[in-house]
């Protein structure tokens, strides 16, 4: 193990478990940056996944995540920190953050199928 590896592995120790959920959500989220590679011009379609009952925010990122592989994660990062951030810190309801992460979802895929079919 090297040294960014036991520094990380400190960090997840002095967190409490909600905030080592996010923060393995975070990781990832930056893991699966890389795993989007597909041919210019081609369009993947999402392969939806349901929630399910009592979803958590993290939750429902690592599902909305796995739902829109084809997306970049980098372009979602900062509107998704900003909605985890919503809940976690200013305790906006699971509920309400997840819907909007659905929503902010199904843009970035709008997008996405728009830049592909130009």
């Amino acid at each position: 193990m090297n040294s960014r590896e036991r520094r990380i592995l400190r960090l997840l120790r002095d967190l409490d478990a909600p905030a080592q959920e996010q923060l393995l959500a975070f990781a990832e989220f930056l893991q699966a940056r890389g795993k989007t590679q597909n041919s210019p011009g081609e369009i993947v379609e999402p392969s939806i996944v349901a929630p399910v009952a009592g979803e958590s925010v993290v939750g429902a990122i690592k599902r909305l995540r796995q739902s829109y592989a084809m997306l970049e994660a980098k372009q979602l990062l900062g509107d998704t920190a900003n909605l985890m951030s919503r809940h976690a810190v200013g305790g906006a309801p699971a509920e309400e953050v997840i819907a909007e992460l659905e929503a902010l979802f199904v843009r970035h895929y709008a997008r996405y199928r728009e830049s592909r079919s130009e």
